[in-house]
């Protein structure tokens, strides 16, 4: 059995985007104001950013079938993004539930702080997306992180790639069955090692 590597990481480690919250809010870069800021600080209260991941070789064929031991995956898209990386590693991260319970209180009381704050823990899931992939690639020259629900991979292999880094257990992810993540502000990905 691989490896799990697993890491929570202090919200105020994560360095947001701001370029991503203007680009979410439909605001100019470093346009703030008071509901901005007071949403930002419930956020910070109920936001528990995780993340956990796994190391495979990966095994490639002729016809596009990518063999990372856990599962195999047949996706040109994917096989363009690794270019025969030799080892592939598998993340998925989470900003958590206390997340999606806050945007559900807000639905009912507010729809803008609800917009504000769902923009906010997009922006932030992001930021752990990249916090995740720069912590895997350091030191290492690695691909882009590719997704699945991109290019010709479903969002079906969201199964297999949680199972491979037991995130029900580490992460409290699971799954829909039209394969969408609760919590909802989630990611998964794969990052190809090149040597």
């Amino acid at each position: 059995m691989p490896e799990i590597i697993y890491r929570a990481v202090p919200a105020d480690e994560l360095p947001i985007n701001e370029n991503e919250v203007a680009r979410r809010l439909g605001t100019e870069r470093g346009y703030t104001d008071e509901m901005i800021e007071s949403c930002r600080r419930e956020l910070l209260k109920v936001i528990t950013p995780k993340f956990s991941y796994t190391i495979s070789d990966a095994v490639y064929s002729d016809d596009n079938v990518i063999d990372l031991g856990y599962v195999k995956i047949k996706s040109e898209t994917l096989n363009k993004n690794l270019q025969h990386s030799p080892v592939v590693y598998t993340f998925a991260a989470t900003v958590g539930h206390g997340v999606d319970r806050l945007l559900m209180r807000l639905s009912k009381i507010s729809q803008a702080k609800y917009f504000v704050t769902d923009a906010l823990a997009s922006a932030y899931a992001e930021a752990l997306a990249d916090y995740a992939n720069n912590y895997i690639k350091q030191g290492k020259n690695c691909r882009p992180r590719f997704s699945p629900g991109f290019g010709d991979v479903p969002l079906s292999f969201q199964k297999d790639i949680l199972g491979a880094v037991n995130a029900q257990k580490l992460l409290g992810i699971t799954l829909t069955e039209s394969f969408l993540m609760s919590p909802m502000k989630s990611v998964t990905a794969f990052i190809g090692e090149q040597k």
